[in-house]
Order: C-alpha cells, then sequence, then structure tokens
C-alpha cells in the first residue's frame, strides 16, 4: 500500500511539474475564444509594485489566464457539470455567477484586423440584492402609456413558476439570453458623482448629457429579474436623481419600453441592436434640442448569422444550443450625410491614425458582428463629417457604439473615447477637459448601460479622465 500511495504521490508531482514545465515553455494565447475576451498580460515588475502587493496579484491573474488548456478545460468543464447551470423551468435557464460581458469588446487586436480591410472610410461594403437607501429615486415623468410594456409577441415569458435564483447573472429564457445587474446604490452614486464632476471639469462651454440606457433583461425577463435590486428604471432614476444640475439627463429608458415590440435588442449578444439605439437617439433629441430624422430616411441593410457574447459566454451547456439554432441579424441604418476622415487613435496625441469606419464591413465574422458600429473599442475615435455643426465628444463603452452613427446627422465632428482605454496599468494618460478644449468641443455626451454604473472599476476609470 505505501508503494502504490509513493506511486500516487510521484506521478502527482510529475503532472504538476510537467504542467509546470509546458506554461514556461509554450507560447500564451491573448485572447479566449471561450470567453470572447482579452487575457491578462504578464506584470511589469517594480520594487513598489512588488512592495504593495500589486506584482504577484498580477502574477496570479496573467497565471489563471494563460494556464495550458484553459479553454479547452473550461468548455469540458461546462459540459460535464450540470450544477454549473440552474433550470428552474423547461424555457428559463439561470447561470450562476458573472459572465463579465459589460467587458466584451475590448480586443483591439480584433478590431485592428476587421478594420484593416476597410476600403473608404464611414462606408459599409455591400453586404448581403441590495436595498436602496432611503432617499428615493426622483419620480418618472407621467406618462399613461407607458404604464405597462407592450408584450414581445416573438417572446414567451415565462410566468413565475419555479423559483429561478436571482443571484445569478446571465439567463437564458427560451432563445433569448440576458444578462441581469444588481444595484448597489452607494456605488450607483459614485457614478453620478464621476459624471458630475466631469461635467464641472468640462467647463460652461460644454454641455454634458447623462444617457443610462437598460439592457434586454430589463423588458424580456421573468419579474423576479427586472424587480427590487434587480431593477433597472430604479436604477437608472436613482442614478439621475443623484447627478448635479449641469448634466442633462436623456429619459432613453421610455422610448425603449414603448418599442420593446420592435427587434430592439439581441437574443444571444448583450448589446441593443442599431433600432434600439436609434430610439434612444431620438429621445437625447428630444432632451438636446434636435430634430431627430425619422428612421425611414436611413438606408437599411442587415448581416445574417450573429451569434455574440451571451451565447460564448454560455456556450458549452445544452440550452444555449437552441441560442446557436436561432442567431441573430445585425440591422445596419447608413448615415444620410457625407463622411470625410475617419479614423482611431491609440492616445490623445493623436499622432498615428488608424483607418477606421462609422459603419465597418464584417460580414464575415459570425461572433464579432457588433464591430460593425465605429469599428468596436478603440481608444479614441474621430469622425469628420462633411457639413456645418458644433463637435459632440462621446464617452462610453461598447454599448455606445451603435448609437454614434446616428449623431453623424447633426455634428461636424465626432469624437468618441473609450475611458477603459487610458490611466491604468500601462495605458497612456488622458485629461479629457484638455483634451476636449483642444479639439473644440461643444456637447459631452456619457453614455453607459446598468453594469457599468454599478461597476466601481469602470467609474474610477470616468475619474481618471478628470481627477
Amino acid at each position: 500500500m505505501k508503494k502504490l500511495y509513493c506511486g500516487l504521490l510521484f506521478t502527482l508531482l510529475g503532472l504538476m511539474l510537467a504542467v509546470g514545465v509546458v506554461s514556461l515553455l509554450d507560447e500564451d494565447p491573448t485572447v479566449s475564444r471561450l470567453e470572447n475576451r482579452k487575457l491578462k498580460e504578464p506584470p511589469e515588475f517594480s520594487w513598489a509594485a512588488l512592495w504593495d502587493g500589486s506584482y504577484f496579484q498580477g502574477l496570479d491573474e496573467y497565471y489563471a489566464d494563460t494556464f495550458p488548456l484553459r479553454d479547452q478545460l473550461l468548455g469540458l468543464n461546462r459540459k460535464l457539470n450540470q450544477f454549473y447551470y440552474y433550470s428552474g423551468s423547461d424555457n428559463v435557464v439561470a447561470i450562476q455567477g458573472s459572465g463579465g460581458a459589460e467587458y466584451g469588446g475590448e480586443n483591439l487586436d480584433e478590431v485592428q484586423r476587421v478594420l484593416a480591410g476597410q476600403d473608404q472610410p464611414g462606408q459599409l461594403a455591400d453586404p448581403a440584492p441590495e436595498t436602496p437607501p432611503e432617499q428615493k429615486p426622483a419620480d418618472p415623468p407621467e406618462d399613461p402609456e407607458d404604464e405597462q410594456p407592450p408584450a414581445d409577441p416573438n417572446l414567451d415569458v415565462p410566468d413565475e413558476g419555479a423559483a429561478v435564483k436571482t443571484d445569478s447573472t446571465i439567463i437564458i429564457v427560451g432563445d433569448n439570453a440576458m444578462d441581469i445587474p444588481t444595484a448597489t446604490y452607494s456605488i450607483i452614486e459614485d457614478y453620478a458623482a464621476a459624471v458630475t464632476g466631469l461635467a464641472q471639469a468640462m467647463g460652461e462651454g460644454v454641455q454634458t448629457y447623462s444617457l443610462v440606457t437598460p439592457n434586454s433583461g430589463e423588458f424580456y425577463s421573468p419579474e423576479s429579474f427586472h424587480t427590487g435590486s434587480n431593477s433597472q428604471k430604479d436604477m437608472i432614476d436613482y442614478c439621475y436623481a443623484a447627478m448635479g444640475e449641469n448634466v442633462r439627463t436623456v429619459d432613453a429608458y421610455s422610448a425603449l419600453r414603448r418599442h420593446v415590440d420592435e427587434y430592439i435588442y439581441f437574443r444571444t449578444d448583450h448589446h441593443w441592436t442599431a433600432r434600439g439605439a436609434y430610439w434612444a437617439y431620438t429621445a437625447f433629441c428630444e432632451t438636446a434640442g434636435l430634430e431627430a430624422v425619422d428612421l425611414d430616411r436611413f438606408e437599411r441593410s442587415q448581416l445574417d448569422g450573429f451569434l455574440g457574447t451571451m451565447y460564448q459566454w454560455t456556450s458549452g451547456i445544452p440550452q444555449s444550443e437552441t441560442l446557436k439554432a436561432n442567431p441573430d441579424y445585425v440591422e445596419v441604418f447608413r448615415p444620410i450625410v457625407g463622411i470625410g476622415d475617419v479614423n482611431y487613435y491609440m492616445d490623445s496625441t493623436l499622432s498615428t491614425p488608424y483607418g477606421s469606419a462609422v459603419i465597418a464591413h464584417v460580414d464575415e465574422s459570425v461572433g464579432n458582428k457588433y464591430l460593425t458600429f465605429i469599428g468596436g473599442d478603440t481608444p479614441i475615435f474621430i469622425a469628420e463629417i462633411e457639413q456645418e455643426g458644433p463637435v459632440v465628444m462621446v464617452v462610453k463603452e461598447s454599448y455606445g457604439n451603435a448609437f454614434v452613427p446616428f449623431l453623424t446627422s447633426h455634428y461636424s465632428k465626432i469624437i468618441v473615447v473609450d475611458p477603459r482605454e487610458f490611466n491604468r496599468d500601462g495605458k497612456p494618460s488622458l485629461n479629457l477637459p484638455e483634451f476636449a478644449a483642444s479639439q473644440g468641443v461643444n456637447d459631452l455626451i456619457v453614455i453607459n448601460y446598468p453594469f457599468m454604473i454599478n461597476s466601481s472599476s469602470y467609474i474610477s476609470r470616468l475619474n481618471g479622465l478628470w481627477q
């Protein structure tokens, strides 16, 4: 028996040694296709990082992301471990743990690969639980038509039968997968303070707008997933009530709610569609005193066969096969004005332009078709519009991408900034008020969805732009 134990011990040690050697000698992946995200890079050594412990934490995260055969093991785990998901009924599945889809699309390598094939800037190639504090959110504007949202005729939302676990983040209802945020009101207050502070730092010559949009879980999930601490309407109302008077808030919620019977959100991806972004754009125009362009004035095209982040995050779970069998399509509404130079830049010096597009051609892609809109997430994106008008700056995460093309009807220049690409580990620095002043910015739009207003990490990126 002793020999058996020794043999098992040496075998185990040999396997551990082999994994360690392979880990040192193999080429580390930079992107996880299974999770659709960029993997951690090795931390940069410094005595300060060693002293405060961040260096070893970085090593931990790096090794966890680049462990040999990591994606294969994750996929196998999803297939073998049925406890990974919880099924409340035949057509409701709740997946425990955060998918982290709010950070999807941050892979610049993929963006650069897609944009390298663009022929002309701006053109599309022929496509085929927490209890809220005692402070109450501001009462929403009264609108009799908004008393109850119309039901989506294409979605069979189940009754509240078997209890579905509310600590889950992603749920699948039939062929619709949704990310479910949970409110942390103290963090929402921090977000409101960050936007208010940014507006003040921009100065009186710049008008700041805040647009917080709900995601699909607010309208198409079972009631328990969009009430209480999961109510995105309460989150938005509370956030807006906490903002200063120097910020004009945009009620995109009501506009989207009036159109829930339309294709305003993807079913296999965490973003809204261009049609959803359009209705939010009309709400912005109403707030800003602009005349929104009628949707039927835009030339429409369509890209078929899109399986987005929600499918990729749930891939391997049996119910996700329903998503695969019912892929999304991407609607595209072309700008009705002439588009001049369109580029993205890695930092605020704007020294090296990379060709980009307001509408990019990604028809051959299955999982990255959302890159259609301004080519995805880049540090700074600038589009020159062939008309007279003011200059707008949009600070956003990926939800803002589908919104930006509609602004071409009203501005002479559109500048888009992704705060995640600045003022942190290895990223360039950016003082947004100074940069905006150098570009002659008139309007600032800060656009996000509920995961980001509940994210301390994202809020620190916002504060880094002006503090």
